[in-house]
């Protein structure tokens, strides 16, 4: 007996630890997989939205699978703050996983920021250039050899294209630790030609040969702006200005790589809109090791299992002409089917031009308009929204109206008197008296010299076609006087 209950408890123990235990959420968040998109949600009227898209990772920077609210209910469990107002999205929708996932081989350039500010020591006792080569060591750690390829190139501000166009990819593990081990100590003379380094890192990517369905990826590491002095020996011709921030944007969007801008150090000291318009994912900004390291990490997570959440701009951007030259913030929190809440680990950044107006990114999905359609406009004034177009119409047609008919009768009220006699400007006329008026009635004023009506009087009846007209010289005339002396 005493042996039957042993066996009892041993097999309740087996059926216990077989059983999937759940993720705790305190132990996940929320991690962008892109940066945020601007989407036209209803073709006709130019509405922009916003679509962005999350994942769950643990406290290592793995991505996990979490128990999520039902499809219908995803809605009501997504809260998202645009510039820290809440707005609430009109569609969600979670793209399931897939249980048994064939990685890729990947393609993989880590390009290195040596510029003389990477030896600042504010991390951990260690400089931020030793630190970032810690790190990108455990993700070298995380390649598979000869299906993996990496390259790791360092860039500063001197022969910058060629160095990049020089990178030479290897396929194990320990060639892409030498590469790394390899990369040259930062100077302090050195500058940072941040924007033609992510443009030629991209080209020299193109040009890398790989076999069909290969990722491809860019991880960039830098710790300042864009720093280029061609006076003080840096290369010619080095991107700079708003201008050379669109060619390496532009470059980045065109290649449709991974790529992922990583910022190490002070957010002070980062151009954050910058770093968010040269990549694919919302940038990573630390003054962290650890975030650091799990930065890396971040970068593996897969696109499957992601949360699709679509909402409308605000009313305070709610048209792209308002949203130019400004950096949209998005911050995200989930509820999960136990109750616990889930939020973003980094905040995502959406940059627009600096001027000119943003165009749209991409077109609503026909799930996402027919929500749209549904609730979106519900959260507004329809009625406003259907009659506005008609208000303005209207509005302009009745200024039109009074600047043409009220306001020339207000500034001349006398050439509008229908009651008295023309001309109205009787100082024209050699002799002739202003016109007078008899209890608040006009008195037509006599005739000019020579258009007399030969005694008839001022009251004659019209003149017959075969009466002439007879002119008489004016007296005491003055040909020089004119209508404005």
């Amino acid at each position: 007996m005493r042996h039957l209950s042993s066996v009892i408890g041993f097999a309740a123990l087996a059926v216990l630890a077989l059983r999937p235990v759940p993720v705790r959420a305190q132990s996940a968040s929320l991690d962008f997989v892109t940066k945020p998109t601007l989407i036209e949600c209803e073709p006709q009227v130019g509405e922009p939205c916003f679509r962005l898209k999350f994942g769950f990772i643990d406290e290592g920077g793995k991505p996990i699978k979490l128990q999520l609210p039902p499809a219908n209910q995803l809605t009501s469990h997504v809260e998202v703050q645009v510039d820290g107002e809440a707005v609430k999205p009109f569609y969600v929708a979670a793209t399931a996983g897939k249980s048994e996932q064939v990685r890729l081989p990947q393609i993989t350039l880590l390009l290195f920021d040596i510029s003389g500010s990477m030896l600042t020591t504010d991390l951990a006792g260690q400089s931020r250039f030793e630190a970032a080569k810690g790190a990108a060591a455990e993700f070298l750690k995380s390649l598979s050899d000869r299906q993996d390829l990496v390259a790791v190139v360092p860039f500063a501000s001197r022969n910058v294209e060629n160095t990049i166009a020089a990178a030479h990819f290897v396929d194990t593990k320990a060639e892409a630790q030498a590469q790394l081990e390899a990369l040259p100590r930062p100077e302090p003379r050195n500058n940072t030609a941040l924007y033609s380094a992510v443009r030629a890192a991209i080209e020299t990517l193109r040009n890398q040969r790989r076999a069909e369905g290969t990722e491809v990826r860019l991880i960039l590491l830098t710790d300042g702006t864009n720093d280029v002095q061609p006076a003080k020996g840096d290369d010619a011709g080095l991107l700079t200005g708003q201008d050379g921030l669109a060619a390496a944007a532009g470059a980045v969007q065109a290649s449709e790589f991974d790529v992922l801008p990583i910022g190490i150090g002070d957010r002070r000291s980062i151009d954050e809109a910058a770093m968010a318009r040269l990549g694919t994912r919302p940038p990573l900004i630390t003054f962290d090791v650890n975030a650091l390291h799990k930065a890396f990490m971040l970068d593996q997570a897969p696109r499957d299992g992601s949360i699709t959440v679509t909402l409308q701009a605000p009313e305070s951007v709610g048209s792209r002409s308002l949203l130019a030259g400004r950096m949209v913030r998005f911050r995200a929190r989930m509820t999960l089917a136990d109750g616990s809440a889930l939020v973003e680990n980094r905040q995502a950044f959406w940059v627009a031009p600096p001027v000119a107006t943003p165009v749209f990114e991409d077109e609503a999905t026909d799930a996402e308009q027919r929500a749209f359609l549904h609730n979106a406009h519900l959260d507004r004034d329809t009625l406003w929204v259907s009659l506005h177009p008609f208000i303005v119409f209207a509005g302009f047609a009745a200024l039109l109206t009074i600047m043409w008919f009220v306001v020339p009768r207000l500034i001349w009220p006398e050439r509008y008197d229908s009651r008295a006699a023309r001309p109205l400007r009787p100082e024209y006329w050699p002799g002739a008296e202003p016109i007078s008026r008899r209890d608040n009635y006009p008195v037509l004023r006599n005739v000019p010299p020579g258009f007399e009506t030969a005694g008839r009087g001022s009251r004659a009846a019209m003149r017959t076609p075969a009466e002439r007209t007879i002119v008489q010289a004016a007296t005491g005339f003055d040909p020089n006087k004119t209508r404005l002396s």
